[in-house]
C-alpha cells in the first residue's frame, strides 16, 4: 500500500501525473505560471508512511471491532481527556472508541436516519445532526452511550426542513461556555439557537446556499465561517440575527470540509472533485476579510476530511485512499500515507491522556466500514504514525 498506482493506471497528461510533493502553494495573482517554487523535477517527493500491510508498522496492531453500519461519514474526539472517538454512521447510529484499551466501547441508536455530524460538548455531552432534519443533545456516560441507558436525548433541536449537514458552537474554547447552538441545512438556511433550552433563536435563508460545512472562529465567541454548493465562503455574524458579514466566490470547485487554525487566523477548505486539478485546499486570511492566500491540489479524489491540529499543521483524508499531513498557511504536502485498498471517508483526532495525538479513520469497503487507528510520537506530527489497531477487514 505505500507504493503509488503505475502513472499508466492514474490516466491524465504527464504534468497531471507528477508526485503531488511537487505541487507548492500557488499565488492567487498569477494562476496560470504554474504550481510555485516548489514545483520542479530536483525536488524529492513526500515521506511515504507505511501502509497498513507488511512491514513493522502492521505487525502487532490490535483488532478494533468493526462498526455494524453501511458507512461513517464524520468522526470526532470526544471531550474529557479520555482519548475517546465517535464514528456517525448513515444508519443512524453513534459508535465509540478508546484509543487507549483499543477497543469498541459502546455503539446506539442516535436518529432514525442518517447520522451527518457529530459535535462534543463539555466533558459528557454529545451534539449529533441528522438526515432527519434535527439535532440532538445527548448527556453521555464513561462508556461513551448515553448516561443510564437512555433512549431519549436530553434536548432535540426541531425546524430545519431538510437535512442538517454542518454545525459547531459558539461562546467555547476560551471564551467560556458554549451557549449558542449554529446549524446550516440542505434547505438553505443557517439557524442559531439557545442550547440551554433548544429554542430556535434566529434563522437566515440564502437562495442556493446549500450548507456543506461550518466552522466556528477559535477567539471569538459570534463569528462563523461557512461553506456552499454555491461555491461562495461566508464570514456570519452571530451576536443577534445572523447576517453574513463577508462573502467571497470560493472558486470553480466546491468545499465540502472547513477547519479554522487555533489562533483564529486562517481558514482551511477542502474540495470535492475526480481529478487533481478540483481536489485542492485553499486557504483564506481571515484577518483581512476572508483573502484567499493559496490554492493547492493536494488529492487525485474529494477531500472527504480536513483537520487542523496545529497553527501549522492540517491532516487531509480523502476518496484516493490517502491521508496527508500539509504545512499552513503556505499549503505543502509533508507526509502521506496510502494509497488505501479504499476510500476514506472520515478522519477525527483527539489528545491522548498521555499526551500526542491519535486519530480514528474511517473508510468505505463492499462488506461495510473499516477503521485505523493512528498515533503519533510526536507533538509536531513529522514522524511516521504507529497503526495502533484496524478492523480485521481493513486496508490489508
Amino acid at each position: 500500500p505505500a507504493s503509488r498506482p503505475a502513472p499508466s493506471a492514474r490516466g491524465g497528461s504527464a504534468r497531471d501525473r507528477r508526485p503531488l510533493a511537487a505541487m507548492g502553494c500557488r499565488s492567487t495573482k498569477s494562476a496560470g505560471a504554474g504550481y510555485g517554487e516548489s514545483e520542479g523535477p530536483g525536488r524529492p517527493p513526500p515521506p511515504k508512511w507505511a501502509g497498513t500491510s507488511g512491514g513493522a508498522a502492521a505487525d502487532a496492531h490490535a483488532r478494533l471491532a468493526p462498526p455494524e453500519d453501511d458507512v461513517l461519514p464524520w468522526v470526532a474526539g470526544l471531550g474529557g481527556g479520555r482519548g475517546q472517538l465517535a464514528a456517525a454512521g448513515i444508519d443512524g447510529n453513534v459508535h465509540v472508541y478508546d484509543s487507549g484499551k483499543r477497543q469498541l466501547l459502546s455503539s446506539w441508536r442516535a436518529h432514525p436516519k442518517a447520522v451527518n455530524r457529530i459535535r462534543p460538548l463539555d466533558d459528557d455531552m454529545l451534539l449529533t445532526a441528522s438526515n432527519d432534519a434535527t439535532v440532538r443533545l445527548w448527556r453521555l456516560g464513561a462508556d461513551g452511550a448515553p448516561r443510564d441507558g437512555s433512549e431519549e436525548p436530553t434536548l432535540t433541536f426541531v425546524g430545519h426542513r431538510m437535512s442538517v449537514s454542518a454545525m459547531d458552537v459558539l461562546g467555547a474554547e476560551g471564551d467560556g461556555p458554549a451557549t449558542t447552538l449554529f446549524t446550516g441545512s440542505r434547505d438553505c438556511t443557517v439557524r442559531t439557537w439557545d442550547l440551554a433550552t433548544a429554542t430556535e433563536l434566529h434563522q437566515h435563508k440564502i437562495l442556493r446556499n446549500v450548507v456543506t460545512a461550518v466552522r466556528a472562529v477559535p477567539g471569538q465567541s459570534s463569528i462563523v465561517v461557512q461553506a456552499s454548493e454555491d461555491l461562495q465562503v461566508r464570514l456570519w455574524d452571530a451576536r443577534a440575527a445572523p447576517s453574513p458579514v463577508r462573502v467571497v466566490r470560493a472558486g470553480p470547485n466546491q468545499f465540502i470540509c472547513i477547519d479554522v487554525t487555533p489562533d483564529g487566523n486562517y481558514v482551511a477548505c477542502g474540495s470535492k472533485g475526480f481529478s487533481r486539478e478540483n481536489c485542492e485546499v485553499k486557504v483564506f486570511d481571515l484577518r483581512a476579510g476572508l483573502k484567499e492566500l493559496c490554492a493547492v491540489p493536494c488529492a487525485d479524489q474529494t477531500i472527504e476530511a480536513l483537520r487542523i491540529v496545529a497553527p501549522d499543521r492540517c491532516f487531509i483524508a480523502g476518496k484516493d485512499g490517502y491521508i496527508r499531513t500539509l504545512s499552513l498557511p503556505d499549503v505543502k504536502i509533508l507526509h502521506e500515507r496510502g494509497p488505501a485498498a479504499t476510500a476514506y471517508t472520515a478522519f477525527g483526532v483527539t489528545t491522548r491522556p498521555s499526551g500526542g495525538l491519535v486519530a480514528l479513520a474511517a473508510l468505505a469497503g463492499p462488506n461495510g466500514p473499516s477503521l485505523e487507528l493512528l498515533a503519533w510520537p510526536d507533538g509536531n506530527m513529522d514522524g511516521e504514525p504507529a497503526l495502533w489497531a484496524a478492523t480485521a477487514d481493513g486496508t490489508e
